[in-house]
């Protein structure tokens, strides 16, 4: 392994690993009532599964075993969801959530395999890049709020800071085996983690008190199903081949719902 595969790996493994302190504010959650989005989980597990099948298409160890990870932590912390869940119907939504993510993995993977026609490792390959941009523009949404409110609080320069150098990486790695599909979504990646860390310095983040009074306001006004909200928005950020979620305080989870 090079320089450049070893740096990408730990620190992807690393962005992996991070997702583990949601398991903990799970319990907080149910009782507090605020939202922590499962979606964001489940749709690390199904990138996982992609890149994953990805490097062994490709016959590149360092991008399947990277990602083999991912889906290990994704698939643990989607069991924690559905354990801490609040009742009966909140367990129904993430068992619905789940089987979706699942079918629609099967149905992609399953296309790459079965297919004869030699175009559908390059139509596999470009569902993972549009999995990966999914998730790297995702954080983009919050635009619109963060300049109205002057206020980048729904922003996480931690995160942001870790996938951009995560999406470096990869971006590198990607150039130097001449692979156009780990190339494109990294570099884009990379500039949107930039204006991210641009608008939080821009803006700056406000006190925990007014992020928390902003997060009671927000947790206020929420449907029943936070899961269909965050469907709705397609919350979640990550590198090229990784998911990264911060350690986020209960109110900006609740915030970001």
């Amino acid at each position: 392994m090079t320089l450049v595969s070893v740096a990408a790996s730990g620190v992807t493994i690393a962005m992996f690993l991070s997702q583990l302190s949601v398991v903990p504010q799970l319990k907080q959650a149910r009782r507090t009532k605020l939202a922590v989005p499962v979606l964001q989980f489940l749709m690390s597990f199904l990138s996982s599964v992609l890149w994953l099948k990805y490097g062994l298409l490709k016959g590149d160890g360092t991008i399947a075993a990277v990602n083999a990870t991912g889906v290990v932590v994704a698939l643990f912390i989607v069991v924690q969801f559905w354990r801490h869940a609040d009742g009966a119907g909140a367990r129904a939504r993430v068992e619905a959530k789940a089987l979706g993510t699942v079918v629609l993995g099967v149905v992609l993977v399953g296309y790459v395999d079965r297919s004869r026609d030699p175009a559908a490792a390059d139509v596999f390959s470009v569902a993972c890049c549009a999995m990966s941009l999914l998730f790297l523009a995702a954080p983009l949404g919050q635009i619109g709020g963060v300049v109205a409110r002057r206020d980048a609080s729904v922003l996480l320069p931690a995160v942001a800071a870790l996938a951009f150098a995560n999406n470096v990486l990869w971006a590198v790695y990607g150039h130097i085996h001449a692979d156009p599909y780990m190339t494109l979504p990294n570099g884009v990646g990379a500039l949107f983690c930039l204006l991210q860390l641009g608008l939080v310095a821009y803006y700056g983040r406000a006190s925990a008190a007014a992020a928390a009074a902003a997060a009671a306001a927000s947790a206020g006004a929420m449907r029943d199903s936070p899961l269909d909200d965050a469907l709705a928005v397609a919350a979640g950020s990550g590198g090229g081949v990784a998911v990264a979620v911060e350690s986020v305080p209960m109110a900006e989870l609740a915030h970001r719902s």
